[in-house]
């Protein structure tokens, strides 16, 4: 038995008409009780939140809207926009405050967040990182790299050097190597793409995405987490790496191949070189994925695999040549 009764061609409500505004008197009680959602960005105490304290101490409002956000199937509130507000309200160390405050009612925790990539405010302006962690729960390739290279992250990257844990590669920095990687000449652009697009397009491409992992998983095996090898985890050395396995491992559908083509073992011992190679680890100190270091840093990678490609027994260890390198010697 049911009482609700189905209306042909009806539609849900747009979420403005499930939202309702008030002003209200809010305390740091109130506000303790306001849950972090599990895609908001870390707090950042920074001038601009200072200001809007000291400003709050006088005026007893709080600027702007603040945003809070319901499940149908629970009760508790999160602090969807205005994180930065309420920590200057607790600065300000007032007992009171006003503020008018907008509460959303949510279908789920994924339609919550691209609200949150929508509203967030700009006291503290939103970083790469923030959008896509603001996405994670509706991008399947996100949250895959995320599950499967637990030392991707989106804020605190090597913060703590000597942690065996936690995040050393950025996942903004990752996607913007990864797409700089793909073409003929690796760039440190993603040509005027956002790193958000680029995700979404990798969502409908899961292929791309496995590669990705592979490449991770290498990477990380051959110059893990020490604080020595961090220039390797770089945009640099990263994308040249990157550019390097597409054409060595992936790109296996050519015509006649000018060079040597690769397993994933071969690759990985490859990897493993560079780290070993103290010439090429201070050549890095520095050095971006700029046009003046990219041709050098090539010429490097090719003595590098080269070298370890020959002593593993491969016999013509030849490397690509692309237009825009300039190489000593020819091939």
């Amino acid at each position: 038995m049911t009482n609700v009764v189905e209306i042909r061609g009806a539609q849900a409500a747009p979420r403005s008409e499930r939202s309702s505004m008030e002003t209200l008197i809010i305390t740091p009680e109130m506000v303790d009780r306001w849950q972090l959602p599990p895609f908001q960005r870390p707090l950042k105490v920074n001038p601009k939140v200072q200001k809007i304290a000291i400003e709050m101490k006088t005026s007893e409002v709080v600027p702007g809207i603040i945003t809070l956000g319901r499940l149908k199937s629970s009760t508790a509130l999160y602090l969807v926009d205005g994180q930065h507000r309420m920590q200057a309200f607790r600065l300000s160390e007032l007992k009171e405050a006003i503020v008018d405050i907008r509460v959303v009612t949510f279908d789920s925790m994924a339609e919550m967040a691209e609200e949150f990539v929508e509203l967030n405010s700009a006291i503290v302006k939103m970083q790469p990182d923030d959008i896509l962690r603001g996405l994670e729960s509706v991008s399947k390739t996100l949250r895959k790299i995320r599950a499967e290279c637990g030392w991707v992250g989106y804020s605190n990257v090597r913060r703590n050097k000597t942690s065996k844990s936690g995040p050393i590669l950025s996942m903004s920095l990752l996607i913007r190597c990864w797409t700089g990687s793909s073409t003929d000449t690796p760039s440190g652009s993603m040509s005027g793409r956002t790193a958000s697009t680029v995700v979404t397009a990798m969502d409908d491409d899961t292929e791309t995405t496995s590669h990705l992992i592979r490449f991770l998983h290498m990477a990380f095996e051959a110059w893990g987490r020490d604080d020595e090898y961090r220039r390797l985890w770089g945009g640099l050395n990263l994308t040249m790496s990157m550019w390097l396995y597409r054409r060595l491992v992936l790109d296996k559908v050519r015509g006649v191949r000018r060079y040597v083509v690769l397993n994933d073992s071969q690759f990985k011992q490859c990897l493993m070189s560079q780290s070993a190679d103290k010439l090429y680890l201070d050549w890095l100190q520095g050095r971006n994925m700029s046009e003046r270091d990219r041709n050098p840093c090539y010429i490097h990678n090719r003595r590098i695999f080269a070298k370890r490609l020959i002593a593993e027994g491969t016999t013509k260890a030849l490397m690509p040549t692309p237009s825009w390198a300039t190489i000593s010697g020819g091939r």
